[in-house]
């Protein structure tokens, strides 16, 4: 075979080794044989040994090809496991799931490249993540309000420096697997919500569902983060079904380090904040302003609270952001609920805020794995959730109380025997137990597993 042109070298981003771009001016074809998917070696004419990055023996001619030195001796530092993270949506649960997962992989030698929208909520993400050893931040442009990421994910996939694509959420995994086309970056796709199928109305709405599971069939790995997620996408993508091994279940942890054990918890600075007294019950609405999480039914049982009040003094103190934040605020004036409804900006940390709070409230309608229960649990506050699909698997076995999901009435009767009893002495007793359950170290280790797996092929 005749030798190809000389190469020219380029140096990749700062800390890595040097790689050289070669231009193939022949088709690989004679190679069939002896080529893998995702590794060929050959000898240049200069002598040594290279590995090309994702080769492949049909390449057409003026392919560029990363190629880069293979490891040889004790000196040769290994090159860093580069994560290239895709998000449409960085915020609540995702960006949650990000700062809980992904600091212990870099301490694990992997190092993260996040593409996202070029808008505030990116802009936090960055600046709490920032400092992470290695970490870069590609912003794609918001025109007329539509995120289109594919062509940056695209542009970064052929530099050849990743060796996992990981999406979040339905809209990063679709653009993500387009991207992904003849370039074959293993692709693991962890998915932060269920189907409803209210969101997809009409014949419309089936033929949009019907085309994401055509593109979310092209992962490599489905990531499900309980186990009535894992049921409810087999149940509405049924070709999952036919690809064992395909979705894995990885329920969602926690840092529980964070939280502080119930015994030192100090809530005078909430008190004071509030203008509540020592003997005033606050009970903690944390999550985003959306239809979902169940709000509004939480304003109906305040509503019927009112007239029915418990024994003691209570406040809610409700922390977050969202579309509907505006909507909500005025349903609470509406009902003459502002003196006992306080309303606070989304804070990054909660574990200060929990230190404060006497009981949590979840009345969501649908979940997939919430981290709020989890990490009320683990600082020793009670927590009434209802039993809705996802929360209901995070409660179980647990002290927590639970109603039926969009109940008003159940919501109203729970919430005063709560603030009338709660069960404080309860839920700290399980704090051990809710340390050992929702620490994230397991799911770290399960993800680690899953890239590994997929980068060795």
């Amino acid at each position: 075979m005749s030798s190809p042109a000389s190469p020219s070298s380029r140096l990749e981003p700062e800390g890595s080794p040097k790689a050289m771009v070669v231009s193939h001016p022949w088709r690989l074809g004679p190679l069939k044989a002896a080529c893998r998917a995702d590794l060929l070696a050959w000898a240049p004419s200069k002598g040594g040994t290279y590995s090309v990055s994702k080769a492949h023996w049909n390449f057409p001619p003026g392919q560029q090809v990363v190629v880069r030195p293979k490891s040889s001796g004790r000196d040769s530092a290994p090159r860093p496991k580069r994560i290239l993270c895709v998000l449409r949506w960085p915020v609540g649960g995702i960006r949650s799931y990000i700062c809980y997962n992904y600091p212990r992989l870099v301490e694990r030698g992997y190092r993260l490249t996040i593409v996202g929208p070029d808008d505030q909520s990116f802009e936090s993400l960055a600046g709490e993540i920032g400092h992470w050893e290695g970490s870069e931040f590609v912003r794609v442009a918001l025109p007329g309000g539509r995120c289109r990421l594919g062509r940056s994910v695209r542009r970064e996939l052929r530099t050849g420096r990743y060796s996992i694509l990981h999406s979040h959420g339905f809209t990063a995994a679709t653009q993500s697997v387009l991207a992904n086309l003849g370039i074959g970056v293993p692709h693991v796709f962890t998915s932060h919500y269920v189907i409803r199928p209210e969101q997809f109305p009409g014949w419309r709405g089936r033929w949009k569902l019907r085309a994401i599971g055509l593109l979310v069939k092209q992962v490599d790995r489905f990531i499900a983060i309980s186990e009535d997620a894992r049921s409810n996408y087999l149940e509405h993508f049924p070709g999952l079904a036919r690809r064992p091994g395909r979705v894995v279940m990885i329920p969602n942890g926690i840092d529980v380090d964070r939280f502080a054990e119930p015994s030192s918890r100090g809530d005078d600075d909430l008190r004071r904040l509030l203008g509540a007294g020592a003997g005033t019950v606050l009970v903690g609405y944390l999550g985003r302003f959306m239809e979902e999480k169940g709000f509004l039914v939480l304003v109906e049982a305040l509503r019927r609270m009112a007239e029915r009040r418990p024994s003691r003094d209570y406040r809610v103190v409700a922390v977050g952001s969202g579309d509907f934040e505006r909507e909500y605020r005025k349903e609470v004036e509406r009902h003459g609920l502002s003196d006992v409804v306080r309303f606070r900006a989304f804070v990054p940390d909660v574990a200060p805020l929990l230190a404060g709070l006497d009981l949590v409230v979840v009345p969501s309608l649908s979940e997939t794995c919430p981290l709020l229960p989890m990490e009320a649990m683990a600082a020793g506050v009670p927590v009434l959730g209802t039993d809705c699909i996802g929360l209901r698997e995070v409660l179980a076995g647990t002290p927590s109380m639970v109603i039926p999901r969009g109940d008003a009435e159940a919501l109203c009767s729970a919430l005063r025997s709560a603030i009338e009893a709660p069960w404080t002495a309860a839920a700290r007793g399980y704090v051990p137990e809710a340390r050992r359950r929702f620490s994230i170290d397991r799911a770290v280790a399960a993800l680690d597993a899953v890239f590994e797996g997929l980068i060795a092929g």
